[in-house]
């Protein structure tokens, strides 16, 4: 098992904070007009498989947010794209911090990605924990993060893995409001996988 020194692992917990960043005013400005279509690198960015860590954290979300009397995040093909490069560049570049490579910010890249936030707009990153249901119980315990995840204004979840991160995954989670239609990313479109049928019965 590797062995970190004080500095990084302060500095990894340090970086694995929540970003929520509230409405400007009480009242949000009106969203921006939704795009034509949803661009080819965000279908392409936010394409799951039914097994994929992403998916099993976006269920054990919505269980407790069902426990808590909320309702349910529905996924966003922007924000799996958005979280997905997010969690890609912690990777790339080394470090788990909320500013990108580039100097953006959540808000920078939610909006880069298509989804028109109302200034409602959330990140919670974690770059240590490997299992989705040990992810979820780390934000839990954190108030900024559970606030998030729990959040009453939010609608819109999107989710990004990375498993070659330095430290472990770089899990990326963005929330959003503002955008009045949901794009479904592709998977979740289709029927999932058919169970496999059983071998039939050899004859004497």
């Amino acid at each position: 098992m590797p062995r970190f020194t004080a500095p990084i692992l302060l500095g990894a917990l340090l970086a694995c904070a929540a970003l929520a960043l509230p409405a400007a005013a009480q009242q949000p400005p009106a969203a921006l007009p939704e795009p034509a279509a949803l661009p080819e690198p965000a279908l392409h960015a936010a394409a799951l498989a039914y097994d994929s860590p992403a998916v099993a954290l976006f269920e054990l979300i919505n269980q407790k947010r069902a426990e808590a009397g909320l309702p349910p995040y529905a996924l966003d093909a922007r924000l799996m794209a958005s979280a997905q490069a997010h969690s890609a560049d912690m990777a790339a570049s080394r470090r788990c911090r909320h500013v990108g490579s580039d100097g953006s910010s959540a808000k920078a890249r939610i909006r880069r990605h298509g989804y028109p936030h109302n200034n409602w707009a959330g990140e919670n990153i974690l770059c240590s924990r490997r299992a989705p249901a040990d992810a979820l119980r780390w934000w839990l315990a954190s108030a900024p993060h559970r606030r998030n995840l729990l959040h009453r204004h939010y609608v819109h979840l999107g989710i990004g893995y990375d498993p070659n991160g330095p430290y472990g995954p770089m899990w990326t989670l963005n929330f959003a409001a503002g955008s009045p239609q949901t794009f479904v990313p592709p998977v979740l479109a289709l029927e999932p996988p058919a169970e496999p049928e059983g071998l039939p019965a050899s004859a004497d």
